[in-house]
């Protein structure tokens, strides 16, 4: 990612693992994670607001950059999405993950096969459930050879897509035919083919994701009890800091005010809670849903 020094970063959908360089956080459901990783409880390691995608709670251009990572292939209305990240940043970085990797792995609840041609993000409406997913995923996370393997062609999982000003979206909402659905099947199968246990390569990588993954533990743990400390004596800093990015997600004005735990629109008079340290800046409907 290429993030200008200085640059005040946005990540939408950020989950139970935020980019280090997010500034701000945003996540729809920061208090459940069932759509990121299981069982893993969603990180909050520094300021953080609960909003829509569709309705992002920021003025205009309120950011230089917005990371999005696996979050586009989730949503019912992509470009309607897309739309707002472009609206409230100059730039960014979407990660999904390829329609190859979403064959092998068959994540029943991502809507969209993702492809990159030229550059442009192609979409592509799906029809079938898992397949073996359950199978892979087990195997990733119980083998290291198929970790390995698994970051060694991660250009094959994963479609890394930087944008500056504009995202080149295209969509097709009718369902693959079985031909390319079987096209895309061998395409998987021809990747999986190169998967295989190797000791001394196996033994090499297995020490170094170790030590990655120790370091991460350390610094994510860090960054956690940094952020618990600063929410309880910074907790006013912390919100009048976001209260100068956001506007109503109801009516878009930025005549906000906030009176104890809630904030309130002069214009449309909604009022939004705080919740600790984070605003919950989703219309009463919403909210009703959960969060």
């Amino acid at each position: 990612m290429n993030i200008p020094r200085g640059a005040l970063v946005l990540e939408v959908g950020s989950g139970n693992n935020p980019n280090p360089r997010s500034d701000i956080l945003v996540d729809r459901y920061p208090f459940h994670n069932g759509q990121r990783a299981g069982g893993f409880r969603i990180v909050v390691d520094r300021p953080l607001i609960a909003a829509d995608g569709y309705s992002l709670p920021f003025k205009d251009k309120a950011f230089d950059y917005v990371i999005c990572s696996h979050t586009l292939e989730h949503m019912e209305d992509p470009k309607k999405f897309v739309k707002e990240i472009m609206r409230v940043a100059k730039a960014g970085y979407i990660e999904v993950p390829s329609d190859v990797s979403e064959r092998i792995f068959g994540w029943d609840f991502h809507l969209w096969y993702c492809r990159l041609v030229g550059k442009t993000l192609v979409l592509c409406k799906k029809k079938e459930g898992e397949r073996l997913g359950g199978f892979f995923h087990r195997l990733i996370a119980d083998t290291i050879w198929f970790r390995r393997f698994f970051e060694e062609h991660e250009g094959k999982f994963y479609i890394k897509y930087e944008w500056k000003q504009n995202i080149a979206l295209r969509m097709d909402t009718k369902e693959p035919l079985k031909a390319d659905i079987d096209a895309l099947d061998h395409a998987a199968w021809q990747v999986l083919k190169q998967a295989k246990p190797n000791p001394l390569p196996d033994a090499v990588f297995y020490l170094a994701w170790m030590k990655r993954r120790i370091v991460r533990k350390a610094i994510k743990m860090a960054r956690i009890f940094l952020w618990d400390t600063q929410r309880i004596l910074l907790k006013e800093k912390i919100i009048e800091r976001m209260m100068g990015l956001v506007v109503c997600p109801i009516c878009t004005s930025d005549k906000l005010v906030r009176s104890g735990d809630t904030i309130s629109c002069k214009k449309c008079d909604t009022g939004f809670p705080v919740v600790g340290a984070i605003p919950i800046m989703l219309s009463p409907a919403e909210r009703k849903r959960g969060y």
